[in-house]
């Protein structure tokens, strides 16, 4: 049976992923924007879009995967 605490537990887990998934989506977005800006370069949005999706995934599984490591020692 499920207690409210672990109700609280695992919607604090699922906000943190978010706030993982989504801050590292938009600073590499911004980053990689402000890059091709300066070189002149244009890209269309899908462009941006998959890379904050690419980058949001890589970051949280390798957060992911480093708390896995930590825990099942």
């Amino acid at each position: 049976m499920l207690s409210s605490a672990d109700l609280h537990l695992e919607r604090a887990l699922f906000l943190v992923a978010l706030m993982i998934f989504f801050g590292a989506g938009v600073s590499y977005t911004l980053i990689v924007f402000i890059i091709n800006s300066i070189q002149k370069k244009t890209k269309n949005a899908q462009y941006y879009m998959l890379s904050f999706l690419i980058s949001g995934i890589t970051i949280l599984a390798l957060i992911a995967s480093y708390f896995f490591m930590i825990f099942m020692e």
